[in-house]
């Protein structure tokens, strides 16, 4: 029997809307954070790379609190249904998202900045990870509200 199947439908359950809910929120609580980070400012020759670095760092802040987001929001439908079904994979599920969780929480650029060391992710590679983690994590949480 699948974890589908036994899960009661009642109605007040999350439902699919809270797809983009989660995404907007991300994006806002990002942008807000980001003004939070050390950034770099450049004289001269300096500014145009200063400049660079810190559309950069805002980026990640933003894709990571976008990422951090949609994880926390997977824990909490896992373990829900953990709690409702008892299901062994759906506990598998769980352990595997906080474990993304933890990671993506210690890779956090907002944390790596108060403890001393700001992470430059370089260029528009480390973004399009970024990007590809976010789009399999709301994916991922779509199909887990049907």
């Amino acid at each position: 029997m699948s974890v589908e199947a036994q899960v009661p439908k009642s109605g007040r359950g999350p439902t699919k809307l809270l797809v983009p809910i989660v995404l907007a929120v991300g994006v806002i609580v990002g942008i807000g954070l980001s003004y939070l980070i050390p950034l770099p400012y450049g004289v001269g020759r300096l500014a145009y790379f200063a400049d660079q670095i810190r559309n950069i760092l805002i980026l990640d802040m933003i894709l990571s609190t976008v990422s951090i987001s949609l994880l926390i929001t997977l824990v909490i439908v896992y373990l829900r249904i953990y709690a409702k079904t008892g299901a062994r994979f759906a506990l598998g599920i769980l352990v595997v998202m906080l474990a993304l969780l933890l990671q993506a929480l210690f890779r956090y650029p907002l944390l790596l900045a108060f403890v001393g060391r700001i992470s430059f992710p370089f260029g528009n590679f480390i973004s399009t990870a970024d990007i590809f983690s976010i789009a399999a994590y709301t994916i991922f949480l779509y199909l887990s509200l049907e």
